[in-house]
């Protein structure tokens, strides 16, 4: 189905390629028309037409009602090649196409641009900086957490699509009370794991609470960092590489990956925080509260709440809180120069990243843009970790493993054990991946494993199903397949028309996505170009076509499809399997 379209109609090689002419023939017979007063609708049905042009906006701009000016347009406008009669709906021009003509051209572009079909190139010579993800280093990632590398990486590979030059970015917490305790409690159990991270966490904690003098400890080995103790700094080195090391090994299943490891040790001491306090005294919101620590009054830079009016940076010993560091990593960032500086964060850190960019706009430095995004919930709650607490994401991924294994082994006996598990492992990433990602990043995914993992219905294995079945039949037919050719393209059935018509909305999905940096359009669009080939795929014979010209267009198609779907999956990072 053909979605209202409007606005100047993407051009080139990736263009809902009959919109331009369209428009063009509309433009030259009034030439105070502009491209974006110009709309596309689908009809109620294809009886009527294959595209609708509501005439509202146009005849408000020429004074004159929408059904006389149809009635006008349908008799008088040379609409060009690809039309093959108009007529007046009321308001609506409906148009009828030559569907073989416009099919060609539409698999035409889709084959010459392959895997680059549907990127428009927004992005040529800008760059991008994405930072995302950030775990602290005492536990093994947990599910929400996962939903955050899934959109940084998607949103990622989106950009890098639409021609973008990205660098992902991985801000390493290697300081904090936390680490300190957990240091502690490190140099206590020799050989300590990345498994036993978590417990150990726990363990400093409760400590913690029941043992003033080890708490204090913690905070002092923070002061001795800020003193220049190498000694000491390497001690956290070693344990916040252990827990690094353990937590890319869990997100890198995912397919999340990271260009650059910021660490916020650097920014202890930074000479440049003197240049933000600086700023924020002149504004007088700098102060020495009661208690001797350095804080910024928010309200004296237009914050409006009580709440969260005040930001410590700096305690009464002068020690840095992390906040300070954070800011000296926002400015870091900003000073690399990137066209875009994105970051990806969850709800809960609103308040703070809004606190955050009042005092970066106060020094004159630009805050990042933010991905915000809600949590993940499971509609069953029966998982559970050992800490019975949180979802851990390897947990989560190995449960959706082996229950893919066994949907996967059920469905298909023959294959070998190594290609089963392989399978397995991809439909698994392709199911949380999907889920998660189809849902707007602002609200609450409500997750069920057995739903996900389900060949049919709105999921990721069953849109790499469809690219499978098209790759069946394509080994099936096991030679090249022809070119398109103008004079025996045919498409001449709804579903030929409905699958070419989803295919050529692919540019217009992305550029929009891009700009909204957001991957639940690209993960919708998916589902309706799937239906829409599972569609071609029940109503027209491709291999046992009788018709030479029909066969080679309806593998064309098929070709098409494979490269529009494999595209669209990719931005999703999900593999496609050979087989399934």
């Amino acid at each position: 189905m053909i979605k209202e379209y409007r606005s100047p109609p993407v051009t080139g090689e990736n263009a809902l390629l009959y919109y331009e002419p369209i428009v063009n023939a509309l433009m030259a017979y009034d030439p105070s028309l502009a491209a974006e007063d110009i709309a596309f609708n689908a009809p109620p049905s294809l009886e009527m037409g294959d595209v609708a042009i509501p005439m509202f906006s146009i005849a408000k701009k020429r004074k004159t009602a929408p059904a006389v000016l149809a009635q006008e347009i349908a008799a008088k406008v040379n609409f060009g090649a690809y039309v093959s009669s108009a007529a007046a709906a009321g308001p609506y021009v409906n148009l009828k196409l030559d569907r073989n003509r416009v099919g060609y051209e539409i698999t035409r572009a889709v084959l010459k641009a392959g895997t680059q079909w549907g990127g428009g190139g927004t992005g040529k010579g800008k760059r991008v900086l994405i930072e995302h993800t950030s775990i602290n280093p005492n536990a093994s990632p947990h599910v929400g957490r996962g939903r955050c590398a899934m959109i940084g990486d998607s949103v990622t590979r989106l950009l890098r699509f639409e021609g973008y030059d990205v660098e992902v970015h991985y801000y390493v917490n290697d300081m904090g009370r936390q680490i300190g305790l957990l240091v502690l409690v490190a140099e206590e159990l020799e050989g300590i794991t990345f498994d036993e991270i978590l417990d150990a966490y726990v363990t400093a904690n409760k400590r913690a609470e029941e043992d003033p003098e080890f708490a204090a400890r913690g905070y002092e080995m923070l002061a001795r960092i800020e003193a220049g103790d190498s000694g000491i700094k390497e001690k956290f080195f070693r344990v916040t590489e252990l827990c690094l090391k353990g937590q890319l090994k869990v997100l890198q299943r995912l397919g999340a990956q990271y260009d650059f490891f910021d660490h916020e040790s650097a920014y202890v001491n930074d000479p440049r925080l003197a240049v933000i306090e600086e700023a924020l005294e002149k504004k007088g919101a700098l102060f020495t509260d009661e208690d001797g620590r350095r804080v910024v009054d928010l309200s004296r830079l237009g914050y409006p709440l009580e709440e969260g009016r005040y930001f410590v940076l700096r305690r009464a010993n002068g020690s840095s809180m992390y906040g300070c560091r954070d800011l000296l990593y926002s400015l870091d960032k900003h000073e690399r120069g990137a066209d875009v500086n994105l970051m990806v964060l969850g709800e809960d850190h609103k308040l703070y990243a809004q606190q955050m960019a009042l005092i970066l706009e106060a020094a004159g430095i630009a805050a990042p843009e933010v991905v915000y995004y809600s949590y993940i919930l499971l509609s069953d709650g029966k998982m559970s970790t050992r800490q019975g607490k949180v979802v851990l994401l390897s947990d989560f991924l190995d449960q959706a493993a082996a229950l893919a294994l066994q949907r996967v082994m059920e469905q298909f006996p023959d294959l070998p054990a190594d290609e089963h598990r392989q399978i397995a492992e991809q439909v698994a990433v392709s199911a949380i991946r999907f889920a998660v990602l189809r849902v707007k990043p602002t609200k609450n995914v409500i997750f069920d494993m057995e739903s996900a993992l389900s060949f049919q219905g709105d999921t990721g294995p069953y849109v790499q199903y469809c690219c499978a079945r098209i790759r069946s039949i394509l080994r099936k037919w096991g030679r090249p397949v022809p070119d398109p050719v103008p004079e025996t393209f045919i498409a001449d059935t709804d579903s030929e028309w409905a699958l070419l018509n989803a295919m050529a909305a692919f540019p217009k999905v992305i550029t929009e996505s891009a700009a909204q940096r957001n991957c639940a359009q690209v993960a919708n669009y998916m589902l309706d170009l799937a239906h829409a080939f599972t569609g071609f795929y029940h109503e027209c014979q491709v291999l046992s076509s009788q018709d030479e010209a029909r066969l080679h267009s309806r593998l064309q198609l098929c070709r098409a499809a494979l490269y529009t779907l494999s595209n669209a999956l990719g931005i999703l990072g999900i593999d496609t399997p050979e087989r399934m």
